[in-house]
């Protein structure tokens, strides 16, 4: 029996536009944790160029500015990072940088499943706020500020909310030095309880300062509202549930 007969119909249709067309863009609905995003599959392959990834705008634009950069790249002309481009869209700059490779797991899923987990480079579009300022400059527009991670540097704190956030983490965990191995994202006010068990008794802190005592919680920053995720021990797969 080949592979091919294992790939589920995602998988499939990904290979497809791949073959057919050069590339694909997978796209993402925004939910309760993260922004929309999108990025491409086939770029690296078809022609020795870094996957692109896009945030925080609709959909259908940002399917349709990947699709017009990666028909620049396919007419030979790679696209230049850290500097302004004004070839993608019509009123405002947008800048390509580098992705680091630490970020890449984090939402390159099917990317990574069709480059069969091996390494590959990507860059990340920036788009400006109305006046022109791009997320990393101190001016930036504050409505704005969650929906472009900034993937071209170590990210110590993933979550897609102010890292002052009020957040629960049990007495235990925090006094004690028992492992995280429950949490909770709460749909009524978006809040997060990090406990040993279910039912321990909690202390409010802030959501940066429960990442610094176990900076492996970072991987539950796309953990949607109401839901939980559970694990045996500190390193083991977080296994999440709907509540």
């Amino acid at each position: 029996m080949s592979h091919e007969e294992h790939d589920t119909q995602a998988e499939i249709n990904i290979k497809n536009d791949v073959k057919k067309h050069g590339w694909t863009v997978c796209l993402f609905e925004a939910d309760t944790a993260t922004p929309a995003f999108a990025y491409t599959i086939g770029l690296w392959k078809n022609f020795n160029h870094p996957e692109l990834i896009a945030f925080g705008l609709p959909l259908d634009t940002m399917h349709a500015i990947l699709n017009d950069a990666g028909d620049i790249i396919k007419a030979g002309t790679p696209l230049e990072t850290t500097v302004d481009n004004f070839e993608i869209l019509e009123l405002h700059p947008v800048q390509f940088r580098q992705v680091d490779a630490d970020n890449v797991p984090d939402y390159f899923g099917y990317a990574q499943w069709f480059y069969k987990y091996e390494s590959f480079p990507a860059l990340q579009l920036f788009w400006t706020d109305k006046v022109g300022k791009f997320p990393w400059e101190p001016e930036f527009d504050k409505r704005y500020e969650f929906d472009q991670p900034l993937l071209d540097r170590k990210l110590d704190f993933k979550f897609f909310e102010h890292q002052n956030a009020a957040t629960f983490i049990a007495e235990k965990v925090l006094r004690e030095g028992r492992p995280i191995l429950w949490v909770w994202h709460d749909s009524d006010d978006s809040t997060w309880s990090f406990a040993n068990k279910s039912g321990d008794k909690m202390l409010i802190v802030s959501l940066s300062e429960a990442v610094e005592h176990d900076p492996t919680i970072n991987n539950l920053f796309n953990l949607p509202t109401d839901f939980i995720a559970t694990r045996g021990f500190v390193g083991d797969k977080w296994k999440r549930e709907q509540l």
